[in-house]
């Protein structure tokens, strides 16, 4: 793992480029602390900085040859077996950068379809001034950059890039718009204005200012399969192409720990990894001092049966208000939760006990069908073949029975009446199963001087839909669901903001197995309802470990990992410095509705009613409050050493 970074500018002179190239490395020295390269030709200039785990002695980065320039950011899962596949002398190809020189002058943007792995890459052509840059299928690791005429400049963080362009730079609106509505930025949109994404599974040109992308990897979901609904030795099969998969990305020389969330997920992967290994798994979890969403007794209960040396760290509320500005500078984007501070000071954790490398059980939930939202969207479906059924909206109570407002008779019957009104979808609209989710921008954009919530709703699906593939319509519903959870939450949201930023921000690489392309392709030919039949939260993943893992692990329902929120920072006896602060400068805040904002506030401070605040408001204060700290940042970046 590592940072990357790199310049191109015919207006600057090849000394300063070198410096400037360096400068953006120092920013993000929390990515690779082992070891720094640097390599300038002419008007060009990159950089790595290394975090060593394999090849340790042998992956110096980034190198070159006569005619190109390569550095990488992260791991080829399958570098070994191309060396073999191709002859190449092992002697001589020794590390994963030396497979990829060898591989791109061979097959060219092609080499990408050989390789397997987690990774955000760039090659410079000397002979032809071109830049390419790459990105892994989900994007696992991230690649910003920024271009103007004759100039590109490219890094693993966004901070980076801000510190040595001469530009000031600010949060791009459309940035909150997206926020509000999806929980997250899409396609290559960042939250600052300028400064764009790769988007994952793409390829990028740039070359005398002209710049082109290429998407290479096609979604294996969105394939039109002939399934296979009988369910003979599924379990046997899915539990093998998961073994696999681990077995793969047991790759380095530095060993390897887990995070254990107390779900199915996390379980799977800590029985497989216990099994691969004669010392103890060291597992590693989040506890919580508010009871709410602790879920400590059931990772206890999973360590102690795969007998592996556990660790956990006690979250508290004045943990999450005094870190959230550190949380931010990380994540350098506007956030709708708190649940990636927790994740922060646990991969601290992690580092300080020695370990690099972790695996997470991300994925599974989207490639096995466990949110929450997959089975609402069934429900709704079915109800709206018979609006006036007593019984079919009855089926959301089975599904959120752990929702207080759907324990409650007069609660649900509002929530029933409001689902009510989503259920009709005359047009067909491929968006039917996030419409409810997206439907609370209505709400969030009250806080906020934004355009009508209609218009700004209306306009932002239709931008959007410019990113769905085509053929999506093709698919059932299910798959629908799951590759707009994919392309939204997962990729920018959980494997960046909860992944990646948190991760390294601390030193430590993240695995997941779930998102091993073999795996993925395996489970894209199961039949959703053999993943998990009418409202039954991945049961095929449940059923492959019913024999490897206690009867209670496996019936416990899917939890969705969740932090404290506003009321971390406000309470009727305790105002957090950093809200303090953005009380006092919210009038300089353009974007924010000082009334409805300070109306806000209020509700939470009161002990009364902030018992009654809502995901909307949570969201809306979250997002607000992360506004004021990322443009805090920014302004930081500039000056940084």
């Amino acid at each position: 793992m590592c940072g990357i970074s790199g310049i191109y500018s015919e207006k600057i002179e090849p000394k300063a480029i070198s410096l400037l190239c360096k400068q953006m490395l120092e920013l993000i020295n929390h990515r690779g602390p082992d070891e720094k390269g640097i390599i300038n030709h002419q008007f060009f200039s990159c950089g790595v900085a290394r975090l060593s785990i394999e090849a340790i002695h042998n992956g110096k980065q980034p190198i070159e040859n006569d005619r190109y320039i390569i550095g990488f950011n992260g791991e080829i899962f399958n570098y070994k077996s191309l060396i073999q596949k191709y002859n190449f002398s092992n002697k001589i190809i020794n590390c994963e950068i030396k497979l990829l020189l060898k591989l791109w002058e061979l097959k060219h943007t092609k080499f990408v379809n050989e390789i397997k792995g987690q990774y955000a890459i760039f090659i410079f052509d000397k002979l032809n001034n071109e830049t390419y840059l790459f990105r892994d299928p989900y994007g696992i690791r991230p690649l910003f950059y920024y271009h103007e005429k004759n100039s590109l400049v490219f890094a693993s963080e966004i901070k980076s890039i801000i510190k040595v362009v001469d530009k000031n730079f600010q949060i791009d609106i459309e940035s909150l718009k997206q926020i509000s509505m999806f929980w997250t930025n899409i396609g290559n949109q960042t939250s600052v204005k300028g400064i764009s994404e790769l988007e994952p599974g793409s390829y990028l040109v740039w070359k005398s200012g002209k710049l082109n992308s290429f998407k290479f990897y096609k979604e294996p979901l969105l394939e039109i399969y002939d399934y296979d609904y009988s369910k003979k030795d599924v379990e046997k099969s899915l539990f093998s192409h998961l073994n696999n998969s681990v077995e793969k990305q047991l790759h380095g020389e530095v060993g390897f720990a887990i995070y254990l969330s107390g779900g199915i997920d996390s379980a799977a992967l800590a029985y497989i990894l216990s099994k691969k290994s004669d010392k103890p798994l060291d597992t590693f979890s989040i506890a919580f001092q508010d009871g709410d969403y602790d879920e400590s007794l059931a990772q206890r209960h999973i360590s102690k049966f795969l007998g592996t040396r556990h660790s956990e760290i006690k979250i508290k509320d004045t943990d999450i208000s005094s870190n959230f500005s550190k949380v931010i500078d990380h994540c350098e984007t506007l956030l709708f939760r708190t649940a990636p501070v927790p994740l922060f000071l646990l991969s601290k954790h992690v580092r300080n006990s020695g370990h690099k490398v972790v695996y997470t059980g991300e994925g599974a939930d989207e490639m096995l069908l466990g949110y929450d939202i997959f089975f609402e969207n069934r429900i709704r479906k079915f109800w709206s073949k018979d609006i006036n059924s007593k019984f079919r909206g009855e089926l959301l109570r089975r599904l959120y029975q752990y929702l207080p407002q759907f324990k409650n008779s007069r609660y649900f019957k509002i929530a029933k009446d409001f689902y009510k009104k989503t259920l009709k979808n005359d047009d067909n609209n491929f968006f039917y199963s996030h419409l409810v989710r997206w439907s609370q921008v209505k709400q969030i954009a009250s806080y906020f001087n934004l355009p009508s919530s209609e218009i700004l709703e209306n306009k932002l699906i239709e931008k959007f839909k410019k990113t769905i593939p085509n053929g999506f319509s093709n698919n059932n519903g299910d798959v629908q669901a799951q590759y707009l959870e994919i392309s939204t939450l997962l990729s920018n949201y959980l494997l960046s903001s909860q992944g990646d930023r948190m991760a390294m921000a601390n030193s430590i690489e993240s695995r997941y197995p779930y998102l091993d392309e073999d795996f993925v392709k395996y489970c894209s030919l199961i039949a959703p309802k053999i993943k998990a039949p009418i409202i039954s939260s991945k049961k095929l993943l449940r059923e492959a470990f019913k024999d490897k893992l206690p009867k209670n692990i496996i019936s416990r329902p899917k939890i969705a990992y969740q932090a404290p929120e506003a009321k971390c920072f406000i309470n009727n006896n305790f105002v957090s410095e950093n809200v303090q602060d953005f009380i006092e400068n919210m009038d300089k805040i353009d974007v924010i509705n000082k009334k409805n904002f300070s109306n806000l506030i209020a509700k939470i401070k009161n002990p009364f009613s902030s018992k009654r605040l809502g995901f909307r408001e949570n969201m809306a204060f979250i997002i607000g409050l992360s506004y004021f700290n990322l443009n805090n940042s920014i302004k930081k970046w500039k000056f940084r050493k």
